[in-house]
């Protein structure tokens, strides 16, 4: 479960405060490592910031991560900056031989990674999936 800071991003749960990114949340668990990308879009500067944060995470915990899921639930927009992002992170969590998924993605960016032929390098389940059968 997400953990809800203050609007400053300092972390106070802990006995150590800490700065949060405000643009992912990334933990770690029983070798799966999920990176919750914050909305509504991901940008030049959101890009960058993902990055750096997930690739640091990964070489953090390098060997122990056996899966990568990059969790887009919050996301509408992407930018070609941030498709490139998603294809940094996948590159250093192979280095770690972890698997990448994405999950929460809308339809509409479902098609744009499939247009792009990402679709082959990652594996991606739409936001539709996630939510079962409305019946």
């Amino acid at each position: 479960m997400t953990e809800y800071t203050h609007m400053n991003g300092f972390n106070t749960n802990n006995s150590k405060t800490h700065r949060r990114s405000l643009f992912v949340d990334v933990t770690f668990a029983n070798g799966t490592m999920t990176a919750c990308i914050v909305g509504p879009r991901i940008g030049e500067r959101e890009a960058s910031v993902v990055s750096i944060a997930i690739n640091n995470k990964l070489k953090e915990y390098g060997s122990k991560v056996d899966n990568l899921v990059l969790d887009f639930s919050d996301i509408q927009f992407i930018s070609s900056l941030g498709l490139g992002m998603c294809i940094d992170v996948r590159n250093t969590a192979e280095k770690c031989n972890a698997n990448t998924s994405i999950v929460g993605l809308t339809s509409h960016l479902t098609e744009l990674f499939e247009m792009m032929r990402l679709d082959r390098l990652f594996q991606i389940e739409s936001a539709q999936a996630n939510f079962g059968s409305a019946a």
